[in-house]
């Protein structure tokens, strides 16, 4: 297996040398440049495994190439450290939300800097997210900056070469054409909260159903109705769609998923049941030794209003020390009042629950429908006051790639 590789912009040539030397002493290829000219380019070329980045060089901003980075769909998911000899507290704040990991200023402690070098380039979890739209689908021009797709997340787990895919809305149709392009014998589970119609829409349209190679197993809770086969075949009728169930070439495997702990290749699930209209599941996934916790739908009831205290207790347990919730913050609490019982809750009282839950990383999703991306911007502004809680917290987008260092070694 050839060596991970860094590459460094700086147009400080001793320090790149002395981290150079560093970095190559520690097992790891190391390329750098002294000029931001051409930068881009280079890491379309050489597609590192970790990029380091000065944040002002004479010809160029490294916060403006961190933000195409972070743009580029081929080259998105690839870590940068931002690096600094200025104190500027605000710029540390800027880098981070252009998609910086890591904020360093120089001169930075080496030891610390190679255990973050070391954790950037070990093999991660990865959180793909597909859609992260609430209710129904978008295609306006003002909601593209977050996304106007609905409910889909993909984890990719180290060591696991198949599919694990959470919830099925429109999402998913995009997810189902880049995999396609990897051709035939696809395999995967698709373990989808509740049946509302923005977290199935997508089912349809999935194109690796229609191709008989493939495998794929289909999770979802008890419904009143049934199980998952019963519900998941409800939308595919000839009254709703032209495409029976009958007619997917897949082999396909209805599960109507336990509650209990159950384990597959490489992770494990368990669910909670969510505070929301239907059965619908939070879901809980171990992979590579970290916590994950998928809660797109679940309404938290300001606890001024005294009531579900047991509910938000259990799930206070339920998330406690979670490397990553991904959670419901359809609302705010300005505009909750009106939409009481509705399913949703306001992002403060999801951002209040998992600080104290003491969760590292929180994602707010399921944006509503009529949450402009000037909207989204400016309530992502708002969560500065409460980010000292976590190592982040952001509002989710779609075709954002969330890494996490896997703690566990993948099977060979």
């Amino acid at each position: 297996m050839s060596a991970k590789k860094v590459f460094m912009v700086d147009d400080d040539v001793a320090i790149c040398e002395l981290v150079g030397n560093y970095i190559e002493r520690k097992g790891y290829d190391f390329v750098s440049q002294n000029r931001m000219e051409g930068a881009l380019e280079k890491i379309h070329e050489l597609k590192p495994d970790l990029v380091l980045l000065d944040l002002h060089l004479p010809d160029g901003s490294g916060l403006h190439l961190c933000k195409d980075i972070k743009s580029s769909d081929k080259i998105s998911s690839i870590p940068v450290f931002m690096l600094t000899t200025r104190e500027f507290s605000i710029e540390r704040e800027m880098a981070l939300q252009a998609g910086a990991a890591v904020f360093l200023q120089k001169p930075f402690d080496f030891n610390l800097f190679g255990e973050q070098v070391d954790e950037a380039l070990l093999p991660t979890v990865d959180l793909n997210f597909w859609g992260v739209r609430g209710s129904t689908p978008c295609a306006n021009r003002e909601n593209m900056k977050y996304g106007g797709n609905t409910s889909c997340m993909q984890v990719v787990v180290p060591g696991n070469k198949d599919y694990l895919i959470f919830d099925g809305g429109s999402g998913i149709r995009n997810l189902g054409n880049k995999m396609i392009e990897k051709g035939k014998g696809l395999k995967g589970r698709i373990f989808i909260t509740h049946a509302h119609w923005d977290h199935i829409q997508g089912f349809p349209f999935f194109k690796p159903f229609y191709v008989p190679e493939n495998y794929f197993s289909i999770h979802l809770p008890e419904q009143l109705i049934g199980g998952s086969r019963e519900v998941l075949s409800g939308q595919m009728t000839y009254t709703y769609f032209p495409v029976t169930p009958e007619m997917l070439m897949s082999e396909m495997e209805y599960i109507t998923q336990t509650y209990h702990l159950q384990e597959y290749e490489g992770y494990k699930i368990e669910f909670m049941l969510a505070n929301h209209p239907v059965a619908t599941a939070i879901y809980k996934i171990h992979a590579g030794g970290r916590v994950i916790i998928y809660c797109p739908d679940n309404e938290l009831v300001p606890e001024n209003e005294g009531k579900q205290v047991p509910f938000r207790g259990h799930l206070k347990e339920f998330i406690k020390d979670a490397d990553v919730v991904i959670h419901d913050g359809q609302y705010s609490r300005e505009n909750y009042g009106p939409r009481r019982n509705w399913g949703h809750s306001a992002w403060e009282e999801a951002a209040e629950l998992c600080a104290d839950a003491n969760v590292k990383n929180l994602f707010i999703t399921h944006h509503d429908p009529d949450s402009s991306d000037e909207y989204l911007t400016q309530l992502e502004n708002n969560l500065v006051e409460y980010r000292y809680h976590f190592n982040s917290l952001q509002l989710a987008r779609e075709g954002q790639v969330f890494k996490l260092s896997a703690q566990t070694a993948p099977k060979s």
